[in-house]
């Protein structure tokens, strides 16, 4: 987690801007457009740089009162230079990224510390994506009709999303909340907070509405004839696509919105592609003339040394912002989206944009402080280093061999770099909250795999029975991981978490709550036992059976809990099984059930040739190039021609071995090692080294079948488990 590698997340930003923008260029043709730009109105020019300019302000005084909100109160002129430093890098990163980078420029005299920073912005961000949704949704009533919406909702399934992240998460709090938590929760949703979150939603509204009223500028400029209020709807589209945290400042997606939106309008796509350059280039402009305020060196106001007049201790506040941030993460990282691109499709996981921020503050504090995140094992921050490397050096070869594709760039290198994103939300709540963030952040993660188990196995019972839900319900029984192997993988996770700490809930015995929690963590395991046969995963279930074995035998696990998890998830399975039977006999009793709606089929032969056809070829390319490999993202180029379409190697270790030869097998072999070693140490009694050991073997054997070295849940659990208390980093 370098901060030399942050460029490489900005190369991808910049790849899908500078893609998309010939692309909405081309579609015109680019004389048009120039010939058009030339010819401006420039009392629109100076519109739109006003309304920029008073955003500008808008944003700035937003982040100040942010900033007083969460106990931080700093001078003026300190918050508004950090808000366009974040503005200003944010013109060469994904703005996302950038932002916090820029800010923490400035704010890190202040004694600001980076996650929280970086917390700010998701706050921000979160509210921003609230206010512009809603305007978006409203443009799209308007203006595209209500079944174009509603078919959008329903393909990623909004509604179900919200009800099993919120269920999750109190859920989460009712199995274990803290004081700290319930001081917190508390704080969050009080009377005064509310008062001041609707107060920061009014400034993200009014600087949303001027952003609306530069497009609404700009189309009258070309198009006066158009009502202002499908102008505002257009706007508000527009605003929302270029909002995405996908491309540099907006660029490329805010054009290509811009042609589709407003061609509903009936406005040519030269016209369209002209007032997005126009409204990009404005925004740049008034970005870079406010820079040089941003940069200047000028000495430190008195009150902003080292932190300004602040409600709480910095330590509480830091705190806080790391378990919200990696919370928040726990909780969303079981749910994934799918946008269309013209590259393709790209797989959203919601949690990304706070990996992404956890990634920005662990990486800035590497580089205020000049100390290197500290995990429990040696050496991990060089086995990343070179796994960094080498994804890179292979990228490289394969660019050589058959040049720049979506999956390598997008999907391998850039990918790798939102892992790091996992495993830092992962070791930042525990590195700022101990053993009892760790305990926490299982017990969130435990809470929301059990709740999307439970719902989506009532919508497909409720389906079954008739009862129209209007759920996006697919063929398998996947959660919303969009695959039933990534959710298999999922669900063993939280089964490892779920063992390494059954002996500590199995010694609660003091209370009438307290002694009723092993049987509650028992019904959650049934349920999550239940979930994985479910998803009909052959892979799934073998691992599952082989943690279950080695658990129990190696005393890994609290055998009666273990009992009575097998117990309910038998009452679970065979009580589905019974209601389908019932309606179906009730309905037609000649009818007979071969399996429970929410039972998904088992893969066929068609899939073991498919698998095995993969293993084959892939070890054919590591015989042509054994040593350095062919290259990261050769055989999915390749294997068009083999297969008829795109595929991926079913198996971690062959994968590894055709695209990065012995060299990259050694440098993940040794990784594996390291964390293997940790593992089996004779403290086994450590509930963080048996849930390291028992994700670890569900790696080991489920990579055989799938490649899931980048499964996001793998590496959250990993930084949890192997993140380094700061309390006990004295004692290293």
């Amino acid at each position: 987690m370098k901060p030399n590698k942050f460029p490489i997340r900005g190369l991808l930003a910049t790849c899908v801007s500078l893609f998309l923008v010939i692309l909405v260029f081309w579609l015109p043709s680019v004389e048009n457009v120039l010939q058009r730009l030339a010819g401006f109105p420039p009392w629109t020019l100076a519109g739109i740089l006003a309304l920029l300019l008073a955003n500008l302000f808008v944003v700035s005084f937003r982040f100040w009162r942010v900033l007083a909100h969460f106990g931080i109160a700093l001078p003026w002129k300190v918050v508004s230079r950090a808000c366009v430093a974040g503005h200003a890098t944010g013109l060469v990163v994904i703005s996302l990224f950038g932002q916090v980078v820029g800010r923490q420029a400035v704010l890190q005299k202040c004694g600001v510390q980076p996650v929280v920073n970086a917390s700010l912005a998701a706050y921000e961000r979160t509210l921003l994506a609230l206010v512009s949704g809603a305007l978006g949704v409203l443009g799209g009533f308007y203006l595209l009709g209500n079944s174009v919406i509603d078919g959008f909702f329903q393909n990623i399934s909004l509604i179900e999303i919200v009800i099993a992240a919120l269920g999750g998460g109190v859920l989460s709090l009712w199995l274990g909340r803290s004081r700290f938590e319930t001081k917190l929760s508390g704080q969050m949703f009080s009377w005064a907070n509310s008062a001041r979150a609707m107060s920061i939603a009014g400034l993200t509204l009014a600087g949303q509405l001027l952003i609306l009223g530069c497009f609404v500028l700009g189309i009258l400029a070309v198009s006066p004839d158009v009502p202002v209020a499908s102008l505002f709807a257009a706007a508000a589209i527009i605003s929302l696509a270029a909002s995405m945290p996908i491309s540099v400042n907006g660029w490329g997606v805010r054009e290509l919105a811009a042609v589709y939106v407003l061609g509903k309008l009936g406005i040519s796509a030269t016209d369209a592609v002209t007032v997005s350059v126009i409204i990009g280039l404005c925004s740049t402009l008034v970005i870079l003339a406010a820079t040089p305020f941003a940069v200047r060196t000028s000495p430190m106001p008195e009150s902003a040394k080292p932190l300004a007049v602040t409600v709480h201790p910095v330590s509480e506040i830091e705190k806080s912002a790391a378990w919200i941030l990696g919370m928040v993460v726990a909780v969303t990282v079981f749910f994934q989206v799918h946008l269309s691109l013209p590259g393709g499709v790209i797989n959203l996981n919601l949690a990304d944009p706070f990996a992404i921020l956890a990634l920005a503050a662990v990486g800035l504090h590497a580089l205020f402080s000049k100390q290197m995140p500290a995990w429990k094992i040696r050496h991990f921050n060089l086995a990343l280093g070179v796994i960094s490397l080498l994804l890179l050096l292979g990228f490289i070869n394969g660019w050589l061999e058959i040049g720049v594709t979506q999956w390598a760039l997008g999907g391998r290198l850039l990918g790798w770099l939102v892992l790091l994103g996992y495993l830092s939300a992962g070791y930042l709540i525990v590195a700022n909250a101990g053993a009892h963030g760790l305990r926490r952040l299982a017990e969130t993660m435990i809470a929301t795999a059990a709740v999307v188990v439970v719902l989506q196995a009532i919508l497909r019972l409720l389906e079954y029975w008739g009862v129209n839900t209007d759920a996006q319900l697919t063929p398998n029984f996947e959660g919303y991981a969009g695959n039933r192997n990534a959710f298999a993988f999922q669900l063993l996770a939280v089964m490892a978490l779920l063992l390494g700490y059954s002996r500590v809930y199995a010694r609660c015995s003091v209370g009438l709550y307290l002694s009723k929690r092993p049987l509650i963590f028992s019904v959650l395991l049934g349920i999550v036992l239940a979930g994985l046969v479910w998803t009909a995963s052959r892979a799934g279930l073998l691992v599952g059976l082989t943690m279950l074995f080695v658990a129990g035998v190696g005393r890994l696990v609290d055998r009666r809990m273990l009992s009575w998890g097998l117990v309910f998830a038998a009452i679970f399975l065979v009580g589905v099984w019974m209601g389908t039977q019932t309606t179906l006999v009730q309905s037609s009793p000649t009818t007979l059930i071969q399996s429970s709606p929410v039972q998904s089929a088992f893969s066929g032969d068609h899939s073991d040739r498919q698998r095995w056809a993969s293993l084959t070829y892939g070890l054919e390319l590591w015989r042509q190039s054994p040593v350095f490999g062919a290259g990261l993202g050769v055989f999915i180029a390749k294997s068009s021609a083999w297969f008829g379409y795109p595929q991926v190697i079913h198996n971690t270790p062959i994968w590894i071995l055709a695209e990065f030869g012995l060299v990259g097998m050694a440098v993940f072999g040794w990784t594996f090692f390291l964390l293997l070693q940790y593992a089996i140490q004779l403290k086994t009694h450590l509930p963080a080294r048996r849930v390291l050991l028992l994700i670890i073997l569900a790696f080991a054997i489920f990579s055989l079948a799938h490649e899931i070295l980048y499964q996001r849940v793998l590496w959250l659990v990993l930084g949890a488990v192997l993140a380094q208390p700061f309390v006990s980093r004295v004692r290293v």
